[in-house]
């Protein structure tokens, strides 16, 4: 009897602990290849940027000890692509935290600043199907332009205002995997947390039961893409601190394939 109450005890610490500390996701092509593969089991630190709740049905998002994701750091994250389903239920993706609310990103040599929660962001030509399809997407607005303006709920929008805070997410890799060159900001609420490990791998060639790849296992995987880490680190050095700028140069709008 003592035995099976300890074994009780154990499942329901064990379940407590993963639902409250960490989690584990399985991860799609996210064009980060050889660092992750298809069919690796990544585990997700839940508290890296404060403890994500709600996000769907009736229970409100809310985050608790909240703090930013660093540059350069691998994060999992909800796709923002699937608005059918609520977000906590979306397929996880895999990417690199480029930039926040308040930085700026270079699109095309231009330069933007990602959105957010009090900070609006001038309708320019070159941001304007961005900003129209995030509105679309992620604030659920009647969004559409004409004639070279933005409307918004029929009204002409020469500054978006959104009523949430967003970043810019990029695999720094394959550009035919989709990241934020594709599907644009990505919402603060569809951020799960830091990826730290892989627990185990499953080849994904394989059927049901396949093989677990061993020389995956456990594998602890490094907090930052290494070249963003070098540069910010040139940055801070210079002293600019205020307003991290990361020059993408996109050959490709993410936007043009859906006009």
């Amino acid at each position: 009897m003592r035995s099976l109450l300890t074994i009780t005890a154990a499942v329901i610490a064990m379940l407590v602990f993963r639902a409250l500390a960490f989690t584990v996701c399985a991860v799609e092509d996210c064009g980060i290849e050889p660092l992750l593969e298809h069919g690796d089991r990544v585990l997700v630190n839940r508290w890296s940027y404060g403890l994500r709740t709600g996000g769907g049905g009736i229970f409100r998002y809310e985050r608790w000890i909240r703090q930013k994701p660093e540059r350069g750091e691998l994060l999992a994250f909800n796709s923002p692509m699937d608005t059918l389903h609520d977000i906590c239920e979306r397929t996880v993706c895999a990417g690199y935290f480029d930039a926040g609310t308040g930085d700026t990103v270079m699109i095309d040599g231009k330069p933007m600043t990602v959105p957010g929660k009090c900070r609006p962001v001038k309708v320019e030509p070159w941001n304007i199907k961005l900003l129209c399809n995030t509105y679309r997407m992620h604030e659920r607005r009647n969004a559409g332009i004409k004639n070279g303006k933005l409307y918004v709920d029929g009204k002409e929008t020469r500054y978006a205002c959104l009523a949430q805070n967003y970043c810019w997410i990029s695999n720094h890799g394959d550009r035919r995997v989709p990241d934020s060159r594709y599907f644009g900001f990505v919402p603060e609420n569809h951020i799960i947390g830091r990826i730290v490990m892989i627990a185990y791998s499953i080849d994904g060639k394989m059927t049901a039961g396949g093989k677990v790849r061993e020389d995956r296992c456990m594998r602890i995987l490094p907090r930052r893409h290494m070249m963003i880490y070098g540069k910010r680190k040139e940055m801070k050095d210079r002293d600019i601190t205020s307003r991290r700028r990361t020059d993408l140069n996109f050959y490709e709008w993410m936007h043009e394939k859906r006009k």
